[in-house]
């Protein structure tokens, strides 16, 4: 027996406006239905009939993993771009592929990692608001680089958004590791080799 092999696209729906009704994976499911009838007609409404399904949809962050075939991974991506509105509500929207994986694991791996890159965007943008409004009120202040403070994730901040991640409904084994870490744990290794 062949194994049945499938893609998972990990997709963020960007809206003009926020919608005043609550979108639900269902109404995501008909609006792909839709657009793949009217560009591959009953030939890829056959293809996706029972093989086109929403994993997981986010309401707050408008992120969804969908589920197809290997073969029809193109089909998708396609039907992706050309989709303006959702058919239900007939809200505007335009849709970014994030990620493309084999297998859900991976997709929710990318997850974990795109939301703490966005939190780290978020408190950088916060670090940079905070020194604008202090540097109105002051005349003279040194000058410090935020980007290197970021780069370097200090152990408060790590174990902070480990439980973000250990709270949070995506569950995940990897461990948010800095450089500096991980080139100690790689320098321990080949010791512990020899």
């Amino acid at each position: 027996m062949v194994r049945v092999k499938r893609r998972y696209f990990v997709f963020q729906f960007h809206f003009n406006s926020n919608p005043t009704t609550i979108i639900k994976s269902s109404h995501i499911h008909t609006t792909f239905e839709t657009m793949i009838s009217r560009l591959y007609g009953d030939v890829g409404i056959a293809r996706f009939t029972r093989n086109l399904s929403i994993i997981y949809y986010n309401s707050s962050t408008h992120v969804a993993i969908v589920r197809c075939l290997r073969d029809d991974k193109k089909m998708l991506q396609t039907t992706a771009t050309f989709i303006a509105k959702l058919t239900n509500d007939s809200i505007e929207c335009s849709i970014q592929t994030l990620h493309v994986g084999g297998s859900i694991r991976q997709c929710k791996k990318y997850l974990v990692n795109y939301c703490i890159e966005q939190l780290l965007f978020i408190n950088a943008q916060s670090i940079n608001r905070n020194q604008a409004t202090s540097q109105l009120f002051k005349k003279k202040k040194k000058k410090t680089n935020t980007q290197q403070k970021l780069m370097d994730i200090d152990p408060d901040k790590q174990s902070a958004l480990q439980k973000l991640l250990a709270d949070s409904r995506i569950e995940s084994t990897s461990n948010i590791v800095s450089k500096k870490d991980d080139d100690d744990y790689l320098g321990k290794r080949k010791r512990d080799d020899e």
